[in-house]
C-alpha cells in the first residue's frame, strides 16, 4: 500500500511538473531587445520630446535611421546646422528641427570614406564650441536626452552613436569633458 501511495505520488508531481514545463514554454516570448534605456528616457516627460521627432510633413521612416551623428556648429543657422536633421542649442527653444528632417529626407552633415553616413545617419547639431569653460549643463541635457529618445524610437545601440570626429578625422573633436560625459551617458544608457 505504502509503495502504491509513494508511486501514485511521484506520478502525479512529474505530471504537474510536465505540464507547468509545457505551460512555461508555450507562454514563451521573445528575448527583450538588447537596447537598454534609463528609467528617465521612458518617462512621461519625455512625450514632448516623442511629440517633437514625429512633427514631420511626411511620415517617420523607422527602418530608414540606423546610426546618429552628433556634431558641433558655430551657430543654429551655420550651413552645418542646417545639414543635420536636429539643432541642440542654449536657449528656450533648447531643440529645433530642420527641413531635412520634417521632409525625411536625407541630410548632408558627414563625409567620411567607406560609408554613405548621410542616407541612414539622424545628424544632431550641437550648437556652440564645446569647451570644458563654455558648455552649458542645460543643453548638454538636451542633447542627451534628445540622443536617447531618438536611439529609443528608431532602436539605435549606443555602439552606432558617433561623435562626427570619430568618422571623420579631419574634424577637431570635442573637449574631453564633453567626450567623457557624452560617452559615460551612452554607456549608463545601455548597460541599464
Amino acid at each position: 500500500m505504502l509503495q502504491s501511495r509513494t508511486v501514485r505520488t511521484l506520478a502525479t508531481l512529474f505530471t504537474a511538473m510536465t505540464i507547468g514545463a509545457l505551460s512555461l514554454m508555450w507562454m514563451e516570448t521573445a528575448p527583450v531587445d538588447e537596447l537598454s534605456m534609463p528609467l528617465t528616457a521612458l518617462s512621461r516627460s519625455n512625450a514632448s520630446y516623442d511629440a517633437m521627432v514625429y512633427r514631420t510633413h511626411v511620415p517617420v521612416s523607422h527602418s530608414k535611421w540606423r546610426h546618429i551623428v552628433v556634431r558641433k556648429a558655430p551657430t543654429a543657422d551655420h550651413s552645418i546646422a542646417k545639414a543635420c536633421h536636429f539643432v541642440v542649442s542654449d536657449g528656450k527653444q533648447a531643440i529645433t528641427l530642420t527641413e531635412l528632417w520634417k521632409r525625411q529626407v536625407d541630410g548632408y552633415h558627414t563625409f567620411a570614406p567607406g560609408h554613405d553616413w548621410n542616407s541612414d545617419s539622424i545628424g544632431v547639431c550641437f550648437v556652440g564650441d564645446l569647451n570644458d569653460e563654455v558648455l552649458s549643463a542645460n543643453q548638454f541635457k538636451e542633447l542627451m536626452v534628445l540622443v536617447q529618445r531618438l536611439q529609443y524610437l528608431f532602436k539605435v545601440r549606443s555602439e552606432r552613436v558617433y561623435l562626427h570626429s570619430e568618422l571623420d578625422d579631419r574634424t577637431t573633436p570635442p573637449s574631453g569633458l564633453f567626450v567623457r560625459s557624452f560617452s559615460r551617458l551612452l554607456r549608463q544608457s545601455s548597460e541599464l
